[in-house]
């Protein structure tokens, strides 16, 4: 037979918090737990088959009520009933968005958001089962405890809701006139957290069911991988399992196909329940590299019998050194981005389209790297790197060495390993144990792991820094690379600087920088409102309150100007990884509640761009760029008492002027991509043109505005499943009004809104799909498409005004 998938994302019952008859993990007879667990008396399908002696043996015991019975004999539950209580919903979701926020210092860093449970159900029938067929049940992710049953028994727990996990459910399923399947899962968070930030909660990937035939190429063991690049050909590696679940003994005869070339393998013998395992070289000719420049993709296709499959890589090899990173054989600079996985609106629960929303965002940027902080990457992630061309580092979430950790370890390297955008793994994260001798037998053990499952790929910790630049020598020979955090900043002194002296030959990276705080279009810090100053903020992630210039961490951990300059004096780093890509959930740091979302992004929530991403544009790419900041209307600006404003142009030109009312307020050469003014604030327009080579590069201009009078749609990414719409506040002459914070409506036809957002890091406003007030002039929704383009109407309210 051939492989089938069934994606089974829609249409599932949902119920927040804990049953009254919390379901059994336990049976005392096979299937027999009942409840949620199965059939309801209902539904489409017996709670339990039985048999006619198991139907006499029931009524024996229970005086002929086989109902009773079950419950005297096996404790199945006869009681539990959907009720209103129950919602039907799609996946990916996340259950913890649509919760009020709370005022509970423990809930701070992670998002103000309740911990607590919930439980997802879905009844699906299939069709009879082919012969020489598997059924696999996979979890894309659930966070973060998982519990799953089916059929009324207990299939098993996951712990980490970064891990994919699946289960063979061939004989346990029903098939035809056997009825419905019933399939129970229980997502929790009040074990723990993962992380200190926003991670969300529920069923935040697909499900889907798959059936493979019973002799075939295990997919997850199917690995091309670059052994070596001469000149314009590459060798090739290529090794695959093939798995006999069958009663037989089989010969296996696959062929790989890659590239117009046939590898065939000696046949082998494939005993019942046993497995065999495939390796070849093959040499490609006029090879097409992948770089994040020219991120080419090829196409490997398996075959077995009649089991085929594709897998998609890249020809490539990576290499650091104590000069940095090499990309196929050439130094390559690093212009990094870490991020968390959550998103305006919807939380984790993120499908291909917004990831390649987001990935578009940064490549514009010039991003050509993404560090998965901190956690394994997903394969929709990972697909969208591949495609866009941005290198990445997976990383692990924790250097534990418990059983299910190294489990987890060994399962993601391998299902992730062969994507052509994965160039480093990361063993962790700022761990306390890191550099001691009893964190490095649990390093030792990982990248022994990850070696030994994976061929081409570096292996980095991200280690925190000390200003004397210690540690410990037997923890470094187990990485192929040292990484530390914030190498630039004041607070960390010359420790980094220190490492390189006494290790010159050690290879080292910034694995994370900048930490800089800013807030979207604003132009004054504000503590009440919990805004930071795009211009610097005066407050500190160290210190309490407004702080004076040079006290530390002002502004964050290090400005990007910081960041830059440092890479640039200290090449051998390799590049930088800013901290972070988008703002994120949590962590809203330098402030407390109401601040709900961190302000260290280039970009906010929704993906809408922050000044200094024009600042990085500038370094990072070769396309004609010029960015002026701020806007100009007078209630969003902070005026010395000389009635002056600073005013701030980003450019790769070399030259620009700026003009106020079309007067010349001078001309200034760039430096570090930038040019100051501090001029007189008239109302009017300011504008700025850019020059390169004496010729006019680029212009850019703000415009004060008048009161909001209607909203702009722009669909700013058509993805397969979703669009994203930006909506922007505009005035009676056309102009954008940056410092409107109405409220609007909205309302969709052809499609449905599953997430609204608006950038504000303090908007604690319950949850909803219909209303969202502007931040900063903007805000954006998400509308999943029906059939043809999605319309939305927009409400605008007018009783609300501007930011004062």
């Amino acid at each position: 037979m051939m492989r089938k998938q069934i994606l089974i994302n829609q249409n599932w019952q949902f119920h927040l918090g804990e049953l009254s008859h919390k379901p059994l993990k336990m049976a005392k007879k096979a299937y027999a737990l009942g409840g949620f667990t199965a059939s309801l008396p209902n539904e489409n399908g017996q709670r339990l088959p039985i048999s006619a002696g198991g139907e006499h043996f029931l009524k024996l015991i229970a005086q002929g009520n086989i109902e009773i019975g079950l419950r005297n004999l096996c404790g199945t539950d006869l009681e539990s009933a959907i009720d209103d209580s129950w919602q039907t919903i799609n996946l990916p979701h996340d259950w913890k968005v649509a919760l009020p926020y709370e005022n509970n210092p423990m809930n701070l860093m992670s998002g103000s958001k309740p911990d607590g449970e919930a439980y997802y159900r879905k009844m699906f029938s299939l069709d009879a089962l082919a012969q020489d067929t598997r059924l696999i049940l996979h979890f894309d992710g659930v966070t973060r405890m998982a519990d799953v049953w089916l059929n009324g028994a207990y299939l098993g727990h996951n712990n980490s809701g970064y891990t994919a996990f699946t289960f063979d459910i061939t004989e346990m399923a029903r098939y035809g006139d056997e009825g419905e399947n019933t399939l129970l899962v229980r997502a929790e968070t009040t074990s723990g957290p993962e992380g200190w930030w926003y991670e969300g909660a529920g069923i935040t990937k697909s499900i889907y069911l798959e059936y493979v035939p019973a002799v075939r190429i295990d997919f997850d063991s199917a690995y091309v991988y670059t052994k070596s690049l001469q000149d314009s050909s590459a060798i090739l590696g290529v090794e695959f399992t093939v798995i006999n679940d069958s009663d037989e003994d089989v010969e296996a005869k696959p062929i790989v196909f890659i590239d117009g070339q046939d590898i065939t393998f000696d046949h082998q013998f494939v005993k019942a329940g046993q497995q065999k395992v495939f390796k070849a070289e093959v040499t490609v000719e006029n090879v097409r590299l992948w770089s994040p420049e020219t991120p080419n993709l090829y196409q490997a296709s398996f075959s077995l019998n009649k089991d085929v499959f594709e897998k998609t890589f890249g020809i490539r090899t990576f290499a650091y050194d104590q000069t940095g990173f090499h990309l196929n054989g050439q130094p390559y600079e690093l212009h990094g981005v870490c991020e968390h996985q959550d998103f305006a609106g919807v939380g984790v629960a993120l499908n291909q389209d917004i990831l390649d929303y987001k990935m578009k965002v940064l490549k514009d940027m010039g991003v050509n790297a993404y560090r998965s902080a901190h956690h394994f990457a997903s394969k929709e992630l990972l697909s969208a790197c591949d495609r866009y061309g941005i290198l990445v580092m997976n990383e692990n979430r924790i250097p534990e060495s418990t059983p299910w950790r190294i489990n987890d370890l060994k399962k993601m390297v391998i299902q992730s390993r062969m994507h052509a955008s994965i160039a480093f793994w990361s063993i962790g994260n700022e761990e306390l144990v890191g550099n001691t001798s009893y964190g490095s037998r649990t390093i030792k053990r990982l990248a022994s792991i990850i070696r030994q499952h994976d061929a081409e790929h570096l292996i980095v910790s991200a280690e925190l820094l000390n200003p004397e630049g210690k540690v410990d020598e037997d923890y470094l020979k187990y990485v192929d690379i040292l990484g530390v955090n914030y190498p630039e900043a004041g607070v960390m002194g010359a420790g980094a600087e220190i490492i390189h002296q006494n290790h010159p030959t050690l290879p080292m990276m910034s694995t994370e920088n900048a930490s800089y705080f800013s807030t979207r279009g604003i132009y004054k810090d504000n503590a009440e409102k919990c805004q930071c100053n795009n211009f610097g903020s005066m407050y500190s992630m160290i210190l309490p309150g407004k702080r004076q210039p040079g006290d530390p961490g002002v502004g964050g951990t290090a400005h990007p100007e910081d960041v830059i300059h440092y890479f640039n004096t200290h090449r051998y780093m390799g590049g930088v990884f800013i901290w972070t890509a988008f703002d994120y959930f949590g962590e809203p740091s330098p402030f407390g509640y109401p601040g709900i979302g961190s302000q260290f992004g280039i970009c906010d929530v929704n993906g809408f761009p922050k000044d200094y991403y024009y600042y990085y544009k500038s370094h990072w790419t070769d396309k004609p760029t010029v960015h002026l900041m701020p806007h100009w209307n007078q209630e969003g600006l902070e005026i010395n008492e000389n009635g002056q404003v600073a005013v701030r142009v980003f450019s790769n030109g070399d030259t620009v002027e700026l003009f106020i009312n079309g007067i010349s307020q001078g001309t200034q050469v760039l430096k570090d991509c930038t040019a100051n003014y501090l001029v007189d604030y008239q109302p009017g327009c300011i504008e700025v043109v850019a020059y390169k080579d004496n010729q006019e590069f680029g212009r850019d201009k703000r415009i004060t505005s008048n009161t909001i009078t209607t909203i702009k749609q722009e669909t700013i990414f058509a993805g397969h499943e979703v669009d994203l719409i930006c909506l922007t506040a505009i005035d009676n002459e056309g102009h954008e009004v940056p410092t409107a914070n109405n409220l609007i409506h909205l309302t969709v036809n052809n499609g449905n809104i599953i997430g609204l957002g608006n950038g504000n890091p303090a908007d604690t406003s319950d949850f909803s799909l219909e209303n969202i007030t502007l931040f900063s002039g903007k805000a954006l929704a998400i509308v999943k498409k029906r059939e043809g383009n999605p319309q939305l109407i927009v409400t605008l309210d007018k009783k609300n005004g501007t930011e004062k």
